[in-house]
């Protein structure tokens, strides 16, 4: 990738702040939809002796969606100003067309492993940064789902990253698969009467609504709902709704999904 590509998508190689971003309403959709991912990967970095302490030392973690925007930034304080000059911030995009080459974006390309020292990266925004990047996928799906990039600011020494990054993105992509597997036998055990109950349920919010809006029988609703309850586990409707929610089975409108 020469020069004259980066002069078709008029990148600045000068350019010394993060201007590309999603909006705020963009940004909240893609951190509910990505809640689980967000989740188990901040309580592995913040929870975990040995990961804590990398943050302490100066490196920090981005994980992007499937489409190169931020979702997630997890750093130590110290960055904070740093960032702030940058205006360096979820939402972000790290997609080639909005800010050259880097580690991100090299990973969505190449869909691997991919690392570059400061001087590697297009624009200067990222002259100081040591990254290493790679994909996210859910080995249940065999799908990427996200990618995550692992950075220090001024220290060349990136040969740690490598491993670090792997065995993350290991713990994260073992976590996904085993939720889109429950996720699936869930599914299978869903039918429409199920899904318009959740949606009625969500809307109306008291059974005797559901009935007279679907046309069952209370025996029926009844039976229906104590499969519910056994297929999302849990045992109150304030409780399945929410999992119902969560799970993209309805919206929270009660649209069906």
């Amino acid at each position: 990738m020469g020069k004259n590509f980066f002069d078709k998508v008029n990148i600045d190689p000068n350019k010394h702040i993060f201007d590309n971003s999603i909006n705020d309403e963009e940004l909240k959709y893609e951190k509910k939809k990505n809640n689980f991912l967000i989740s188990i990967l901040y309580n592995a970095i913040t929870r975990f002796i040995g990961y804590e302490s990398l943050l302490k030392s100066g490196y920090f973690f981005i994980l992007c969606n499937k489409n190169g925007y931020i979702i997630k930034i997890i750093n130590n304080n110290e960055l904070t100003n740093y960032f702030k000059e940058l205006n360096f911030k979820e939402g972000n995009s790290l997609r080639i067309e909005d800010c050259g080459v880097n580690a991100v974006n090299l990973s969505m390309k190449y869909n691997n492993l991919t690392e570059l020292y400061g001087n590697d990266h297009y624009c200067c925004l990222f002259k100081d940064w040591y990254c290493t990047a790679m994909p996210i996928r859910d080995g249940y799906y065999g799908r990427v789902i996200g990618y995550l990039d692992v950075s220090r600011i001024g220290i060349n020494n990136i040969v740690h990253q490598n491993t670090l990054l792997k065995n993350i993105v290991s713990f994260l992509e073992e976590k996904m698969s085993i939720k889109s597997e429950k996720i699936s036998q869930i599914y299978v055990g869903l039918d429409d009467i199920d899904t318009l109950i959740l949606s009625s349920l969500l809307r109306n919010g008291v059974r005797k609504a559901v009935l007279e809006e679907i046309g069952i029988s209370e025996k029926t609703l009844r039976r229906r709902v104590n499969k519910l309850y056994n297929l999302l586990n849990v045992n109150n409707d304030i409780r399945l709704i929410i999992n119902a929610m969560y799970l993209r089975i309805i919206d929270c409108y009660g649209d069906i999904l």
